[in-house]
């Protein structure tokens, strides 16, 4: 039987202490107010999805590594408070911090803010830190969440396959379960993408 911190292992671990690249501009630090919007056209690409909280965070918590509209990790997934992603640094250019996405399968907006972690075991979801074309999406979790439910949620909506993702998307998309994606309540385990976690 596997423990938890093996378990935990599996799930993308994002980095907020390796990089010392500034927030994109002062006009979208965490202190922005209005929606944050850019102006280009949506592109649909094909790419890996994993999931990390506040267990999984390198380190553990909700600290990111470039703030743009908020100061820690969170987001409800509606277009104008979409929620933090990672990808790793080779992403810089293609995927830059800022850029809004739009998750098809999850009916959700997320923004670049974090970097994905260049460590990892050899196998399992999230490793090496997020590998080429790879989007490690926060799920939330708080100091006072269960671990292993956090983790658990990650794994539950881990796809197995790539799936398609829209880089700038446009307003008004579907959004699915507004808020965090994982929940405190309802207890004792909480709640994963609007489903009350059970006994595990």
């Amino acid at each position: 039987m596997r423990t938890f911190v093996v378990a935990a292992c599996l799930i993308a671990l994002a980095s907020c202490s390796q990089s010392g690249e500034p927030p994109l501009s002062p006009a979208t630090a965490p202190s922005f107010q209005g929606c944050y919007r850019i102006k280009q056209d949506p592109a649909t690409v094909t790419a890996t999805i994993t999931f990390y909280g506040w267990p999984d965070n390198s380190p553990p918590g909700n600290a990111i590594a470039h703030p743009v509209i908020h100061k820690h990790a969170g987001g409800d997934g509606t277009y104008c408070n979409p929620t933090t992603f990672a990808t790793e640094h080779a992403n810089n250019k293609r995927i830059p911090y800022g850029i809004k996405i739009y998750v098809p399968f999850l009916k959700q907006y997320f923004i670049r803010e974090d970097l994905c972690a260049a460590s990892g075991p050899p196998t399992g979801s999230g490793n090496n830190g997020c590998y080429k074309l790879w989007f490690d999406l926060w799920v939330g979790g708080t100091a006072k969440s269960k671990a292993h439910e956090v983790v658990h949620c990650e794994r539950l909506l881990t796809p197995t396959h790539k799936v398609d993702v829209i880089l700038y998307p446009r307003e008004g998309m579907p959004v699915a379960h507004p808020g965090p994606i994982y929940r405190n309540s309802p207890p004792p385990n909480g709640s994963c993408y609007g489903k009350r976690l059970l006994n595990t």
